[in-house]
């Protein structure tokens, strides 16, 4: 006569499996910075200083002023059209979830300075940055709180 046996429960090696993939689920979820207040603040202090950058390169290398001014949640970047004696905005970023406050609209000529030094605060719920354009054309980014 044939007995079998039935097995109740798990064995060692499926618990140690099953517990191993939640272990790798539980690593992966909590690599993802679930933080989007911290997230878009310093999104938004990137794109302003890489704007300031960018215009401090583009005006070297056109030879032309370009002026970098803050409307509302943008940043705008404008190029100075001697023919037409006016200003061209050739960019414009939106900084989502950030108020922003500047001193001035620094405008960046050839030789690599800056006329209206500027201060730019950016700020949320979860922090608040400073940058500054000094005259030399140096921009410096700084976490204030």
């Amino acid at each position: 006569m044939k007995t079998t046996k039935y097995h109740n429960g798990y064995s060692l090696l499926e618990t140690t499996m099953a517990l191993s993939i939640v272990a790798l689920l539980v690593l992966i979820g909590s690599s993802f910075n679930l933080n989007p207040g911290k997230h878009q603040l310093e999104v938004a202090v990137r794109k302003i200083h890489s704007s300031l950058s960018l215009a401090r390169f583009r005006s070297i290398h056109r030879q032309v002023p370009v002026k970098v001014s803050f409307e509302e949640n943008f940043c705008l970047m404008a190029e100075f059209d001697s023919q037409n004696a006016q200003w061209i905005t050739k960019s414009r970023e939106f900084l989502e979830g950030v108020k922003i406050s500047a001193t001035n609209a620094p405008i960046f000529y050839p030789q690599g300075t800056v006329s209206n030094l500027a201060t730019i605060k950016i700020s949320n719920s979860r922090g608040l940055y400073q940058i500054t354009v000094a005259i030399t054309g140096r921009i410096k980014s700084s976490r204030i709180e």
